[in-house]
């Protein structure tokens, strides 16, 4: 009794009923992409399939460098010049304390 009260309510509200969907065709899944093996260059791993060789790294040729600083530029920096003035028979000379 209670299977017929259910068939009778299912065709009373259409509303209800399952609605058939279309099968749509199946589609392929995605062929699998291995990932590429990243390895050191020279080494049995670089000469195989899929393998990517990472460079090396970069060597910092263009980076600026800091000065070192020298005896001159300590001397400039605190106003005096490393020179003494060399009394010649020739005439007077420049000569650097450095």
């Amino acid at each position: 009794m209670v299977a017929e009260k259910e068939t009778l309510s299912l065709n009373k509200c259409p509303d209800k009923m399952p609605k058939r969907t279309k099968l749509l065709a199946q589609q392929p899944l995605p062929a699998h992409q291995p990932h590429p093996l990243v390895s050191e260059g020279f080494t049995v791993k670089a000469m195989m399939k899929n393998s990517v060789v990472r460079g090396p790294p970069a060597a910092g040729a263009f980076k600026e460098r800091p000065t070192k600083p020298t005896v001159f530029r300590k001397f400039y920096e605190r106003g005096d010049f490393p020179i003494a003035l060399e009394h010649d028979s020739k005439g007077n000379k420049i000569a650097w304390k450095v």
